[in-house]
């Protein structure tokens, strides 16, 4: 099912805009560019760039899409053309769902092919990717829990800190309390880390295959590993309110994933 022509990106400019100033999203077969709507982009410091270059809102009224696949996923077209057939039928299922003016290009990569993708394998991918852009539009997500590690990871470490071989083992619960934060919701698990916290995760919860626990503090707190589909693993350490969070995300994955088995991945 073809895109409706106010949904389809095709300037080359626009590819081009999207390329250098979109937000970059990967996945197993899809790599997502998305460019924010110019309303709520911060304007530009050139002046005589904001006047000549007015917004047309009704131009932004529509998310436009771009997909691009190169000879490198398959060398022949009868195949590029299916996987582009496949792609564009999930994206018109989620067109209700997605959020005025964004332009958005979606790279296919050659593990599309490799793998043999259906469609339903591209709207689980494409869903997870747009959740991570946000560009989903105004879909409530009921979140049971948001916040950082559980204190008592800092408090624990900075004791092991006292000896020398505790050092390295301080200084990661530090940064995990400075810049770790978790955002579970009904819809997703999101992990936000790294250096200043510039990394972000998301994962839904029809993609979690395994989940791993390992219960610390008296199970006050715990980590937890996510494995997925395309066997990449997703680790929460120093989860607060261990138990319930568990419980809570094992029955949003059984609810989501059929062959899911909470039993076995205790």
């Amino acid at each position: 099912m073809a895109l409706p022509k106010a949904n389809r990106l095709k300037s080359r400019k626009d590819f081009q805009a999207v390329f250098r100033e979109g937000i970059r999203r990967n996945g197993s077969y899809l790599t997502l560019r998305a460019l924010k709507p110019l309303f709520s982009r911060k304007p530009s410091l050139d002046t005589a760039t904001q006047t000549t270059q007015a917004i047309d809102l009704r131009t932004l009224a529509s998310t436009r899409i771009g997909i691009s696949i190169s000879t490198k996923v398959s060398k022949r077209a009868v195949v590029r053309n299916r996987i582009k057939r496949q792609i564009t039928s999930a994206l018109y299922n989620l067109l209700p769902k997605l959020s005025p003016g964004w332009r958005l290009v979606f790279i296919v990569k050659p593990t599309a092919a490799e793998s043999k993708c259906v469609s339903p394998q591209f709207l689980q991918e494409l869903e997870q990717l747009l959740a991570q852009a946000e560009v989903f539009d105004g879909i409530r997500e009921d979140v049971y829990y948001e916040g950082g590690p559980h204190i008592g990871d800092l408090i624990v470490n900075l004791i092991i800190g006292l000896t020398i071989v505790g050092i390295p083992l301080t200084v990661g619960a530090i940064v995990r309390a400075l810049w770790l934060r978790f955002r579970i919701t009904d819809r997703r698990v999101t992990v936000i880390g790294g250096w200043q916290g510039r990394d972000r995760t998301d994962i839904i919860y029809s993609e979690i295959v395994k989940v791993v626990t390992i219960p610390r503090g008296i199970g006050l707190w715990g980590d937890m590993v996510l494995t997925l589909k395309n066997g990449s693993r997703l680790e929460l350490r120093a989860i607060p309110k261990f138990r319930e969070v568990y419980d809570y995300i094992n029955e949003r994955i059984a609810a989501k994933n059929p062959e899911y088995s909470a039993t076995a991945n205790k």
